[in-house]
């Protein structure tokens, strides 16, 4: 009886334990995901036009409405009696001004944990918010702000917000956030301007400095984007969700590179790709980055230290990419690429200031015929040039300059200077030094006729002995010798 009874009461504190636990956990999940608390009034809530335009709503807040300046909602503030050292909470409501400069906000109002300007028209938004540190909700939905930010680092010092509202307004970028919450909360919804680069921007600007980003509204929040149908360019409304499967694929960008969202591909008549850029520039690397993120189109690798390209073959992951960077590098031969999808599929090709040697106009001339719009940049590399180079490099260099704009960058190494390939000369690259063996034509032609002249002279020598009976002159001058009468 003691050991079930110790059993069941062990049992019960655990059970009791683990409740606890769970609940605990419950409320602070709930808690930790709550909106911060934002500071808004009703229109009806306005003070009559007769009287001061901002008055105040509770100990610590204050409520403004149709001020047309800074310095009017400053009078404003005097009139209304608060004393703003106290106020933590303002919600300026249907303003209307040219600008609206935050850098002229007051110190005193350094206690400010809520800040709305809402339904207002202002044509630009100016300066910094310099002294308001501990604002954890910044408003300014239902706006029609005429211009973009013109200073991108506004909001820059609020390292406690938690809440950005820019609903429902017509600006296509975000100024810079540098928040050190957990949560961050963003409603851009609604918004019938805002780039999905600036949502992009944001988004990895959270996952580096490591806090989590929500957005308010997720289905009434959309972006624009460019959109490319090869190499046709417009814009397309891309919804919230989509721009999350672009952002997850800089999970798969390649160490040390950094990568970002190209747009949007139509692939087909109704479905759609979304396309990644990788840059690896000035990394040092000694060959190609392998693994490239899913649908990759760009890559640069300027400025660093590449000998070949058979990683563009043979890596599947590059079988989408049509733009390839690889100036500054040491790279010597394009031999790979032949019959390769890269090659026909390719819109840039920039290999200025390589090491490379020759130039295989077949493989490119194949890709030129295929597609108009191919580009190759071979600017700053040194040939080896020779009377082929002046006959036929030469000549098809200029026919194809549309398709290689720096082909007058090409120069040749192995001449007394620099000099350019399409400025060889074929009349001094193409002279031939004399060979030793050009004697020997001679001295075959010399023995050749020597002997015809022989042969011609015994036969004449032998059709007057036959005729007249008697022998040439060095003949009948010769004594006789013993063996002549073998020949009588």
């Amino acid at each position: 009886m003691n050991e079930k009874y110790w059993f069941f009461r062990d049992m019960s504190k655990r059970s009791l334990f683990l409740i606890l636990f769970i609940f605990y956990t419950y409320v602070t999940i709930i808690q930790c995901n709550e909106l911060p608390p934002c500071y808004n009034q009703p229109a009806e809530s306005c003070p009559l036009q007769n009287k001061c335009k901002c008055v105040k709503t509770g100990d610590s807040a204050l409520f403004c409405c149709q001020v047309q300046s800074n310095e009017d909602l400053i009078k404003n503030f005097e009139c209304s009696g608060a004393k703003l050292s106290t106020i933590t909470a303002l919600h300026i409501f249907n303003m209307t001004a040219d600008n609206f400069n935050f850098g002229k906000f007051s110190p005193e109002l350094s206690r400010l944990i809520s800040f709305s300007i809402t339904n207002s028209y202002i044509n630009r938004l100016l300066g910094r918010l310099e002294y308001m540190h501990q604002i954890t909700c910044l408003n300014l939905s239902n706006n029609a702000f005429g211009t973009e930010w013109q200073d991108p680092l506004a909001l820059e010092n609020l390292k406690s917000l938690a809440m950005l509202d820019f609903s429902n307004v017509n600006i296509s970028s975000l100024p810079t956030i540098k928040s050190q919450v957990p949560m961050f909360w963003l409603d851009v919804s609604n918004n019938i301007k805002i780039h999905c680069a600036s949502l992009l921007d944001i988004m990895e600007r959270s996952r580096n400095a490591k806090y989590k980003l929500y957005f308010k509204k997720y289905n009434e929040t959309f972006c624009m984007s460019s959109l490319s149908f090869h190499w046709f360019n417009s814009t397309e409304k891309v919804a919230l969700n989509q721009v999350e499967i672009i952002n997850k694929l800089y999970e798969d960008c390649p160490w040390n590179c950094s990568c970002k969202w190209h747009g949007i591909e139509m692939i087909q008549e109704t479905k759609t790709r979304h396309t990644v850029e990788v840059d690896c520039s000035n990394k040092q690397l000694s060959s190609l980055p392998e693994n490239l993120p899913e649908n990759t189109v760009l890559l640069n690798v300027t400025n660093n230290n590449i000998t070949n390209i058979d990683v563009l073959v043979t890596d599947q992951t590059y079988k989408t990419l049509r733009f390839f960077y690889a100036d500054e590098n040491k790279i010597s031969n394009l031999l790979s690429l032949e019959g390769s999808t890269f090659i026909e599929n390719y819109a840039v090709l920039s290999l200025k200031l390589n090491q490379l040697k020759t130039l295989p106009m077949y493989i490119l001339q194949n890709s030129f015929t295929r597609f108009e719009g191919h580009i190759v940049n071979l600017g700053g590399n040194e040939l080896q040039c020779d009377c082929s180079t002046a006959k036929s490099l030469k000549i098809w260099l200029l026919t194809n300059h549309i398709h290689i704009p720096d082909y007058n960058e090409i120069v040749c190494s192995n001449m007394e200077y620099k000099v350019k390939v399409i400025d060889l000369d074929q009349q001094l690259v193409c002279i031939k030094k004399a060979d030793w063996t050009h004697y020997m034509y001679y001295v075959i032609i010399a023995e050749l006729s020597a002997l015809f002249l022989l042969i011609g002279k015994v036969s004449y020598d032998y059709w007057v002995f036959k005729t007249a009976g008697y022998l040439p002159w060095p003949a009948s001058k010769m004594p006789k010798l013993p063996c002549d009468w073998i020949f009588e």
